[in-house]
Protein backbone atom coordinates (compact mmCIF):
# COMPACT_ATOMS: atom_id res chain seq x y z
CA UNK A 1 0.00 0.00 0.00
CA UNK A 2 1.90 3.04 -1.25
CA UNK A 3 1.34 6.54 0.08
CA UNK A 4 2.54 9.04 -2.50
CA UNK A 5 2.15 12.68 -3.47
CA UNK A 6 1.74 15.91 -1.53
CA UNK A 7 -0.09 16.16 1.80
CA UNK A 8 -0.54 19.56 3.48
CA UNK A 9 -0.23 19.33 7.28
CA UNK A 10 -3.47 21.17 8.00
CA UNK A 11 -3.39 24.08 10.44
CA UNK A 12 -6.09 24.65 13.04
CA UNK A 13 -7.94 27.95 12.50
CA UNK A 14 -8.77 29.89 15.65
CA UNK A 15 -11.03 32.91 16.02
CA UNK A 16 -10.13 36.06 17.95
CA UNK A 17 -11.13 34.37 21.22
CA UNK A 18 -8.91 31.35 20.67
CA UNK A 19 -11.81 29.07 19.80
CA UNK A 20 -11.59 26.73 16.81
CA UNK A 21 -13.23 28.17 13.69
CA UNK A 22 -14.48 24.90 12.20
CA UNK A 23 -16.14 26.70 9.29
CA UNK A 24 -12.77 28.07 8.18
CA UNK A 25 -11.23 24.61 8.48
CA UNK A 26 -13.84 23.29 6.05
CA UNK A 27 -13.34 26.24 3.70
CA UNK A 28 -9.57 25.74 3.59
CA UNK A 29 -9.94 22.04 2.84
CA UNK A 30 -12.52 22.66 0.13
CA UNK A 31 -10.10 25.02 -1.59
CA UNK A 32 -7.20 22.56 -1.28
CA UNK A 33 -9.49 19.90 -2.75
CA UNK A 34 -9.33 21.77 -6.05
CA UNK A 35 -5.59 21.10 -6.34
CA UNK A 36 -3.66 17.94 -7.23
CA UNK A 37 -2.67 17.06 -3.68
CA UNK A 38 -3.08 13.41 -2.67
CA UNK A 39 -4.59 14.08 0.73
CA UNK A 40 -4.09 15.70 4.11
CA UNK A 41 -2.38 15.28 7.45
CA UNK A 42 -4.86 16.25 10.15
CA UNK A 43 -3.56 16.80 13.71
CA UNK A 44 0.07 16.97 12.66
CA UNK A 45 2.58 19.30 14.31
CA UNK A 46 1.31 22.31 12.36
CA UNK A 47 -2.20 21.78 13.75
CA UNK A 48 -0.96 22.84 17.21
CA UNK A 49 -2.33 19.50 18.40
CA UNK A 50 -0.43 19.78 21.69
CA UNK A 51 -2.74 22.70 22.57
CA UNK A 52 -5.98 20.84 21.74
CA UNK A 53 -8.27 18.84 23.97
CA UNK A 54 -9.29 15.36 22.88
CA UNK A 55 -12.82 16.63 22.23
CA UNK A 56 -11.45 19.35 19.94
CA UNK A 57 -9.19 16.88 18.14
CA UNK A 58 -12.02 14.47 17.40
CA UNK A 59 -14.28 17.26 16.18
CA UNK A 60 -11.49 18.45 13.88
CA UNK A 61 -11.20 14.93 12.45
CA UNK A 62 -14.95 14.67 11.94
CA UNK A 63 -15.15 18.12 10.34
CA UNK A 64 -12.24 17.34 8.05
CA UNK A 65 -13.70 13.99 7.02
CA UNK A 66 -16.89 15.69 5.87
CA UNK A 67 -14.89 18.01 3.61
CA UNK A 68 -12.33 15.53 2.25
CA UNK A 69 -13.49 13.43 -0.73
CA UNK A 70 -12.79 9.70 -0.78
CA UNK A 71 -10.37 10.33 -3.66
CA UNK A 72 -7.97 12.02 -1.22
CA UNK A 73 -6.46 10.25 1.78
CA UNK A 74 -6.91 11.52 5.33
CA UNK A 75 -3.89 10.90 7.52
CA UNK A 76 -4.37 11.73 11.20
CA UNK A 77 -1.75 12.29 13.86
CA UNK A 78 -2.64 9.98 16.73
CA UNK A 79 0.61 9.65 18.66
CA UNK A 80 0.62 10.40 22.39
CA UNK A 81 3.23 9.81 25.06
CA UNK A 82 1.58 6.68 26.43
CA UNK A 83 1.29 3.53 24.31
CA UNK A 84 -2.09 2.78 25.86
CA UNK A 85 -3.46 6.26 25.11
CA UNK A 86 -2.03 6.20 21.58
CA UNK A 87 -3.89 2.97 20.89
CA UNK A 88 -7.12 4.33 22.35
CA UNK A 89 -6.92 7.61 20.42
CA UNK A 90 -6.00 5.85 17.19
CA UNK A 91 -9.14 3.74 17.48
CA UNK A 92 -11.25 6.83 18.11
CA UNK A 93 -9.91 8.63 15.05
CA UNK A 94 -10.49 5.53 12.94
CA UNK A 95 -14.12 5.59 14.09
CA UNK A 96 -14.25 9.22 12.90
CA UNK A 97 -13.07 8.29 9.41
CA UNK A 98 -9.26 8.45 9.51
CA UNK A 99 -7.63 6.43 6.72
CA UNK A 100 -4.16 6.25 8.27
CA UNK A 101 -2.60 6.96 11.65
CA UNK A 102 0.62 8.99 11.83
CA UNK A 103 2.33 8.21 15.14
CA UNK A 104 4.99 10.53 16.49
CA UNK A 105 7.81 9.13 18.61
CA UNK A 106 7.15 9.34 22.36
CA UNK A 107 9.76 11.75 23.65
CA UNK A 108 9.12 13.11 27.15
CA UNK A 109 11.44 10.55 28.79
CA UNK A 110 14.11 10.96 26.15
CA UNK A 111 16.88 8.99 27.82
CA UNK A 112 14.66 5.93 28.00
CA UNK A 113 13.46 5.99 24.41
CA UNK A 114 15.75 3.30 23.08
CA UNK A 115 15.43 1.11 20.00
CA UNK A 116 13.74 -1.49 22.18
CA UNK A 117 11.27 1.05 23.62
CA UNK A 118 10.31 2.28 20.16
CA UNK A 119 9.93 -1.28 18.91
CA UNK A 120 7.60 -2.23 21.77
CA UNK A 121 5.56 0.97 21.39
CA UNK A 122 5.06 0.86 17.64
CA UNK A 123 4.45 -2.88 17.42
CA UNK A 124 1.74 -2.69 20.09
CA UNK A 125 0.13 0.28 18.33
CA UNK A 126 0.27 -1.46 14.95
CA UNK A 127 -1.15 -4.69 16.36
CA UNK A 128 -4.10 -2.81 17.85
CA UNK A 129 -4.77 -0.20 15.18
CA UNK A 130 -7.75 -0.77 12.86
CA UNK A 131 -6.05 1.46 10.25
CA UNK A 132 -2.53 1.38 8.76
CA UNK A 133 0.21 3.19 10.69
CA UNK A 134 2.94 5.58 9.55
CA UNK A 135 5.90 6.35 11.77
CA UNK A 136 6.62 10.03 12.40
CA UNK A 137 10.19 11.19 13.00
CA UNK A 138 10.54 14.90 13.82
CA UNK A 139 13.77 15.53 15.80
CA UNK A 140 13.43 19.36 15.78
CA UNK A 141 10.32 19.03 17.99
CA UNK A 142 10.95 15.82 19.92
CA UNK A 143 14.70 16.02 20.42
CA UNK A 144 14.88 12.36 19.38
CA UNK A 145 15.78 10.67 16.13
CA UNK A 146 14.09 7.47 14.97
CA UNK A 147 17.04 5.66 13.44
CA UNK A 148 16.81 4.14 9.97
CA UNK A 149 17.58 0.70 11.41
CA UNK A 150 14.60 0.94 13.77
CA UNK A 151 12.29 2.05 10.97
CA UNK A 152 13.58 -0.81 8.84
CA UNK A 153 12.73 -3.46 11.43
CA UNK A 154 9.30 -1.92 12.01
CA UNK A 155 8.61 -1.84 8.28
CA UNK A 156 8.27 -5.62 8.29
CA UNK A 157 5.02 -5.32 10.24
CA UNK A 158 2.12 -5.59 7.81
CA UNK A 159 0.26 -2.70 9.45
CA UNK A 160 3.22 -0.26 9.46
CA UNK A 161 3.22 1.07 5.91
CA UNK A 162 5.44 4.14 5.91
CA UNK A 163 7.19 7.01 7.64
CA UNK A 164 7.07 10.78 7.64
CA UNK A 165 10.70 11.80 8.12
CA UNK A 166 11.01 15.45 9.12
CA UNK A 167 14.67 15.23 10.08
CA UNK A 168 15.68 17.03 6.86
CA UNK A 169 18.55 14.55 6.68
CA UNK A 170 18.61 13.17 3.12
CA UNK A 171 21.38 10.74 4.07
CA UNK A 172 19.19 9.13 6.73
CA UNK A 173 16.16 9.23 4.46
CA UNK A 174 18.19 7.45 1.78
CA UNK A 175 19.28 4.82 4.28
CA UNK A 176 15.69 4.25 5.38
CA UNK A 177 14.63 3.80 1.75
CA UNK A 178 17.48 1.38 1.12
CA UNK A 179 16.78 -0.70 4.23
CA UNK A 180 13.01 -0.91 3.60
CA UNK A 181 13.00 -1.48 -0.16
CA UNK A 182 12.03 -5.15 0.23
CA UNK A 183 8.79 -4.16 2.00
CA UNK A 184 5.78 -2.17 0.88
CA UNK A 185 6.90 0.89 2.81
CA UNK A 186 6.43 4.52 1.79
CA UNK A 187 8.98 7.13 2.82
CA UNK A 188 7.74 10.73 2.77
CA UNK A 189 9.85 13.77 3.53
CA UNK A 190 8.57 16.33 5.99
CA UNK A 191 10.72 19.09 4.52
CA UNK A 192 9.95 20.79 1.20
CA UNK A 193 13.55 22.08 1.09
CA UNK A 194 14.64 18.53 0.25
CA UNK A 195 11.57 17.38 -1.70
CA UNK A 196 13.36 17.04 -5.05
CA UNK A 197 16.49 15.30 -3.70
CA UNK A 198 14.24 13.03 -1.63
CA UNK A 199 12.35 11.99 -4.75
CA UNK A 200 15.67 11.27 -6.46
CA UNK A 201 16.62 8.73 -3.79
CA UNK A 202 13.21 7.05 -3.77
CA UNK A 203 10.85 9.02 -1.52
CA UNK A 204 7.22 8.78 -2.58
CA UNK A 205 6.17 12.31 -1.65
CA UNK A 206 6.04 14.81 1.15
CA UNK A 207 4.01 16.19 4.05
CA UNK A 208 5.23 19.78 4.08
CA UNK A 209 4.16 23.02 5.75
CA UNK A 210 4.59 25.17 2.64
CA UNK A 211 2.05 22.93 0.88
CA UNK A 212 -0.60 24.70 2.97
CA UNK A 213 0.28 27.85 1.02
CA UNK A 214 1.59 26.54 -2.32
CA UNK A 215 0.04 23.08 -2.81
CA UNK A 216 0.18 23.29 -6.61
CA UNK A 217 3.88 24.15 -6.65
CA UNK A 218 4.75 21.21 -4.39
CA UNK A 219 2.70 18.91 -6.60
CA UNK A 220 4.43 20.38 -9.65
CA UNK A 221 7.84 19.27 -8.36
CA UNK A 222 6.63 15.67 -8.15
CA UNK A 223 4.98 15.88 -11.58
CA UNK A 224 8.10 17.37 -13.17
CA UNK A 225 10.28 14.73 -11.55
CA UNK A 226 8.08 11.90 -12.79
CA UNK A 227 8.03 13.41 -16.29
CA UNK A 228 11.82 13.55 -16.33
CA UNK A 229 11.92 17.36 -16.39
CA UNK A 230 14.69 17.52 -13.81
CA UNK A 231 15.95 20.99 -14.67
CA UNK A 232 12.51 22.50 -14.13
CA UNK A 233 11.97 20.47 -10.98
CA UNK A 234 15.28 21.67 -9.53
CA UNK A 235 14.55 25.27 -10.49
CA UNK A 236 11.18 25.15 -8.75
CA UNK A 237 12.78 23.46 -5.76
CA UNK A 238 15.23 26.35 -5.45
CA UNK A 239 12.41 28.90 -5.59
CA UNK A 240 10.71 27.15 -2.67
CA UNK A 241 13.69 27.38 -0.34
CA UNK A 242 13.15 30.96 0.87
CA UNK A 243 9.39 30.60 1.41
CA UNK A 244 9.90 27.28 3.18
CA UNK A 245 12.46 28.66 5.62
CA UNK A 246 10.30 31.64 6.52
CA UNK A 247 7.23 29.51 7.36
CA UNK A 248 9.16 26.82 9.22
CA UNK A 249 12.46 27.43 10.99
CA UNK A 250 12.26 31.25 11.06
CA UNK A 251 8.68 31.98 12.14
CA UNK A 252 7.10 28.55 12.54
CA UNK A 253 3.35 28.13 12.77
CA UNK A 254 2.60 31.85 13.29
CA UNK A 255 4.53 32.56 10.08
CA UNK A 256 2.80 29.75 8.21
CA UNK A 257 -0.59 31.09 9.21
CA UNK A 258 0.38 34.61 8.15
CA UNK A 259 1.45 33.29 4.75
CA UNK A 260 -1.86 31.43 4.39
CA UNK A 261 -3.68 34.71 5.01
CA UNK A 262 -1.63 36.36 2.25
CA UNK A 263 -2.74 33.67 -0.20
CA UNK A 264 -6.43 33.84 0.62
CA UNK A 265 -6.65 30.89 2.99
CA UNK A 266 -7.71 31.37 6.58
CA UNK A 267 -4.59 31.26 8.70
CA UNK A 268 -5.48 33.44 11.63
CA UNK A 269 -3.67 33.56 14.94
CA UNK A 270 -2.00 30.67 16.72
CA UNK A 271 -3.24 29.51 20.11
CA UNK A 272 -1.43 30.73 23.20
CA UNK A 273 1.29 30.42 24.29
CA UNK A 274 2.28 30.87 20.62
CA UNK A 275 2.11 34.55 19.68
CA UNK A 276 1.13 36.08 16.34
CA UNK A 277 4.00 37.58 14.40
CA UNK A 278 4.49 41.33 14.09
CA UNK A 279 3.40 43.41 11.06
CA UNK A 280 7.04 43.90 10.02
CA UNK A 281 7.51 40.13 10.00
CA UNK A 282 4.40 39.65 7.91
CA UNK A 283 5.82 42.15 5.44
CA UNK A 284 9.06 40.15 5.34
CA UNK A 285 7.11 36.99 4.55
CA UNK A 286 5.24 38.80 1.81
CA UNK A 287 8.49 40.08 0.30
CA UNK A 288 10.09 36.62 0.33
CA UNK A 289 7.14 35.00 -1.45
CA UNK A 290 7.08 37.91 -3.91
CA UNK A 291 10.80 37.67 -4.62
CA UNK A 292 10.36 33.96 -5.32
CA UNK A 293 7.65 34.77 -7.85
CA UNK A 294 4.72 33.35 -5.93
CA UNK A 295 2.96 36.62 -5.06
Amino acid sequence: MEIEGVFPPVTTPFDDNGCIAYNHLSENIQRWNETDISGYLILGSNSEYVFLSEEEKLRIVKTSRKSIPQSKKMLVGTGLESTKETIAFTRKTADCGADFAVVITPHFFKSNMSHQAFMKHYLMVADSSPIPVLLYNVPPFTGLNLEAETAAVLSSHENIIGIKDSSGNVEQLSETISLTRENEFSVLTGSSIVLYPSLCVGATGGIMAVACVLPEKCSDIIRLYKDGNHAEAKALQMRLIGPTIVVTSRYGIPGLKAAMDLFGYYGGSPRLPLLPIAPAEIEEIKNIFTSAGFL
